[in-house]
């Protein structure tokens, strides 16, 4: 017989594979070539067969390749998973490769076309892939074992060999570019969109690896429904969708059942979902017949779609402003409600019939500026001053800031003419958006993508014999059961057994990433070529195993199974390499209540949409009676027993009357106190749960038992329960309401439910309690800061002037950073609106903060408005060397002691001003947390 990895027989046969050849090599005994003719024997028998020229090719020395464990061996795109060898032939019809698989006795091999085989190196073979994987599994196998058995994620480690070298977790093993270029198919938007959804969709379509940051309430399940309508309309293209929790993935099987495209889903999760599937094939091939005999719509003229597309996205970044702009007029509305409480017992002149108060309020601001830097500077020239300022301003009837009684008067006109200003601005883009009918446009345009959506699901179908997959179809066949069952439903853990372990996805979907940890993501990349990440590192982390975390060390920080999601880890893997799309339009919570998620929790980057009027008095906030009432139990368990009772008695008869049952929802950090919960409103149909429990989910209202209490062990409990991503969750659960039952003392010692207390009190001044200081004029003061400053320094060049520049400097810089992100600094704020009307001052105190005595820079929390340090900066020559000033300083010091904000003076002689904020910014965190 002829040696097959010396030598190669191949006769040319019609219809064979390479051309017409056909391997024969394991069935010639013998050959010989005789002039133009080649002998050929067959086995052992004695009969030669004779072949022309051209029917027979021998060939000879191959380049043998031995294949070493984990190298990926593939033909036609099937694998062969226990290869052992590979032979290289060159002839004059072409190259062909023999691979051998199996061992001993089960040892078989057979020739292909060069083309057609597909031999690289094992992804493990890399060092670095090679210690993650190595780690991962591991951990893994420390993994406790459940009351069901080993751990789930134990099986498919198991049958992870060899990782697909196109897949995606290879390149992510190997730290790999992302890359990107021509999308893969064209986005359409059958299930409506918004200007960041088709940025994400889009965006997705183009790279082999993206990340969509969906916050609450922004439309992640319309956009990945857009992302698969785009795949699926291109024939021959798959998509899987995973998620940490069933309700995520079925979700997405019910909107795409809804729009009637139910036939193209295989919902392979659970075994009783496979066998759900497999059982209703006959319903789901009469769905895509009845959709084939229907006549086909008129496809849409695509230069039309891209008009309208162009003319929907101008219109919606009109809806983006017009939403700002709401927003800042009810800010301005809320803030100069707190102006006028402010001035209660003030003293303010009256302006009427100033022809200043017909200009523009950025007019006013700029008189406002003049005035502040008129106090500090020489008396000399009045003369000119004022004339310079009735031609820029008009007759002031002699106004001057002598007395800052001018400039409240003033302040509370900024007020009255910015609102105007603004509401006018909203009525032009509400008539911009009537005549321009985004809702029509809106509707024209999805009716556009339906029918794209259905002209490629038509070309997918057409001309293919309706079957019914066998049980396991999906495994074994693998292409041909996603071309009829393009979209793959499944769980991380066994996407890879319901597709086969060597199959890809075109493309994977990773819902609520966040809560995917990455030993289980793993399972997932590995079964695709491209991958969506879709979830928002400012929700709840994934829950890890902590004992198994402690088997071994993580080879570098992006594969850290203790410290990331998927989510988390790809962000630090490829940096700003790695395409990420933030959904920005927010649908599901009144402005009020995403308004604190997003200064607190997203930098002020989302866009409240809501449709409707506001809610009234959307966040509340409960304490309860003074004293400790919660209760620690030995398993780490807490109760609070009154704020159970408040709920029961007061908050549900009192701010939840009329709301059915089913959408109140109660949460609370600790499953005792919601289990507690639950036994107290069983008969009436209100659902209790952890905050855990309640990511991806939205009630009308929603209230949050705090649980913890002043006591030690409930301070202990603070880093918990005041979790920044627990607080974002269970605030962005409500749509209409928001409230808050906490202790009497409101955790003093907590940061982000401070603020969050702080935030509720700021929104509803009635339920402000008697401070000390005075909530700070934010609006008033970033728009008068900006003008202040650059006024101030063409008139002043003097030393302390340059020293004050740097100190802002710095402190701007500081306040970019963690711990301090959400803290604001403004400079030059004035005494007078720093000291609460009733406070307790001297007859000289009170002059002074009636002369317009300033603190040259103030920091304060963005998010509640109170004031939290007050910065001085002192000139040698101005302040150490003049015992007037000196005085003014101690006559400054003894006001802010008095109202309890803590002064740092920083001398333009000293050094280190940097160390000493930063210090004082430190301490100022310890009595807000």
């Amino acid at each position: 017989m002829i040696d097959p990895r010396a030598e190669a027989v191949l006769l040319r046969s019609a219809g064979a594979e390479g051309g017409g050849w056909q391997d024969r090599t394991a069935e010639v005994g013998a050959y010989r070539v005789d002039g133009d003719r080649t002998l050929v024997r067959f086995g052992r028998s004695d009969t030669t067969y004779r072949y022309g020229v051209g029917k027979v090719l021998v060939l000879r020395r191959p380049q043998q390749a031995v294949l070493s464990d984990g190298m990926w061996v593939e033909v036609h795109g099937r694998r062969i998973r226990d290869a052992t060898a590979a032979y290289r032939f060159s002839g004059s019809a072409g190259t062909w490769v023999r691979i051998f698989w199996g061992r001993g006795a089960g040892e078989a091999h057979r020739l292909f076309p060069e083309q057609a085989v597909r031999i690289s190196g094992g992804v493990e073979q890399t060092p670095r892939a090679a210690d993650v994987m190595a780690y991962w599994r591991k951990i893994v196998a420390a993994l406790p074992v459940g009351k069901d058995g080993p751990n789930p994620l134990q099986y498919p480690y198991s049958q992870l060999g060899a990782v697909h070298p196109d897949s995606v977790l290879a390149r992510y093993l190997r730290g790999e570019p992302i890359g990107g270029g021509e999308p893969c198919a064209a986005a359409i938007f059958p299930f409506s969109s918004n200007v960041s959804q088709r940025s994400a969709v889009e965006t997705a379509l183009r790279s082999p690896v993206s990340v969509i940051e969906g916050p609450p309430g922004t439309g992640k399940t319309q956009t990945i429904l857009n992302i698969i309508a785009s795949l699926i309309a291109q024939p021959g293209l798959s998509v899987g969708v995973v998620a940490f929790s069933n309700s995520a993935v079925d979700n997405v099987r019910e909107k795409l059942e809804k729009a009637g495209v139910g036939y193209t889903v295989a919902n392979l999760g659970r075994e009783e979902k496979r066998r759900e599937f497999y059982g209703g094939q006959a319903a789901r091939n009469s769905t895509v017949e009845e959709m084939l005999a229907a006549p086909p719509a008129e496809p849409p003229d695509p230069v039309e779609v891209t008009a309208l597309g162009r003319e929907l996205e101008s219109l919606q970044r009109s809806e983006w402003a017009l939403a700002a702009l709401r927003r800042d007029a009810a800010a301005h509305r809320l803030e100069r409600e707190h102006f006028e409480e402010f001035l209660r017992g003030q003293t303010a002149p009256d302006l009427g019939g100033l022809p200043l108060l017909r200009r523009s309020s950025s007019t006013m601001l700029d008189l406002l500026a003049e005035m502040a830097v008129e106090m500090r500077r020489p008396r000399g020239f009045q003369w000119f001053r004022d004339l310079r300022r009735w031609f820029k301003y008009g007759s002031l009837r002699g106004l001057r800031a002598e007395t800052t009684d001018v400039v409240l008067a003033l302040q509370r006109a900024f007020y009255d003419r910015r609102i105007e200003e603004l509401d006018a601005e909203i009525a032009a883009h509400e008539q911009t958006l009537r005549d321009g009918d985004l809702r029509g446009l809106l509707g024209r345009h999805r009716e556009l993508s339906v029918r794209v959506f259905h002209a490629g699901l038509r070309q997918r179908y057409q001309g293919r014999r309706r079957v019914e997959h066998p049980v396991g179809a999906s495994r074994r066949d693998f292409r041909t059961f996603s071309a009829d069952y393009p979209v793959i439903l499944s769980t991380c853990h066994s996407l890879r057994g319901s597709i086969g372990e060597d199959q890809l996805l075109d493309y994977l979907i990773i819902d609520e990433a966040s809560q995917a940890d990455l030993l289980t993501s793993a399972l997932a990349l590995a079964s695709c070529r491209r991958v969506v990440v879709v979830g928002d590192e400012r929700q709840l982390p994934p829950i890890i195993e902590e004992r198994a975390a402690e088997a071994a060390a993580p080879p570098a920080a992006p594969y850290d199974y203790r410290s990331h999601s998927i989510l988390s880890a790809l962000r630090q893997l490829y940096g700003e390499q790695l395409p990420v799309t933030l959904l920005r339009e927010h649908y599901r919570c009144d402005p009020a209540i995403i308004d604190f998620c997003n200064e607190k929790f997203y930098g002020g980057q989302l866009i409240p949409l809501k449709p409707g009027p506001p809610a009234e008095r959307p966040m509340v906030l409960v304490r309860t009676a003074e004293g400790n009432h919660m209760r620690q139990f030995s398993d780490g368990g807490r109760v609070n027993q009154r704020e159970i009772d408040v709920i029961v008695n007061e908050v549900l008869p009192e701010l939840c009357a009329g709301v059915p049952g089913a959408e109140i929802g109660i949460t609370t950090p600790y499953r005792r106190q919601g289990d507690q919960l639950t036994t107290a409103l069983r008969s009436r149909g209100i659902e209790s749960d952890t905050v855990h429990k309640y990511q991806g989910r939205e009630k009308r209202v929603v209230i949050m038992s705090a649980v913890l209490d002043d006591t030690a062990s409930g301070r202990r409990g603070v880093q918990f329960a005041d979790d920044a991503r627990l607080v974002n969750v269970a605030v962005s659960r409500a749509s209409e309401r928001f409230i808050l039952v906490t202790g009497h003392r409101m955790l003093p010692t907590s940061r982000n439910l401070r603020d969050l207390m702080g935030y509720i009190r700021y929104r509803d001044p009635a339920q402000l309690v008697d401070s000390a200081i005075v909530s700070v004029f934010d609006l008033l003061y970033r728009d008068y800061s900006a003008r202040l400053r650059p006024l101030a320094e063409r008139l002043r060049g003097d030393i302390a002037q340059r020293s004050e520049d740097i100190v802002w400097t710095v402190v701007r810089e500081l306040l970019d950073r963690e711990p301090y992100l959400g803290f604001k600094a403004v400079p030059q704020v004035l005494l007078r609106h720093l000291v609460p009307a009733g406070a307790d001052l001297s007859e000289r105190e009170a002059e002074f903060v009636r002369r317009g005595s300033s603190v040259d820079i103030l920091v304060y929390n963005g998010i509640t408005r109170v004031p939290l340090l007050a910065i001085e900066v002192d000139g040698f020559a101005f302040h150490a060397d003049s015992p007037v000033q000196r005085a003014r300083d101690a006559l400054k010091d003894r006001i802010l002691g008095g109202i309890g904000l803590p002064l740092l003076r920083l001398p333009t002689t000293g050094s280190g001003e940097a160390e000493l904020i930063k210090a004082a910014l430190d301490r100022a965190l310890e009595r807000t947390a």
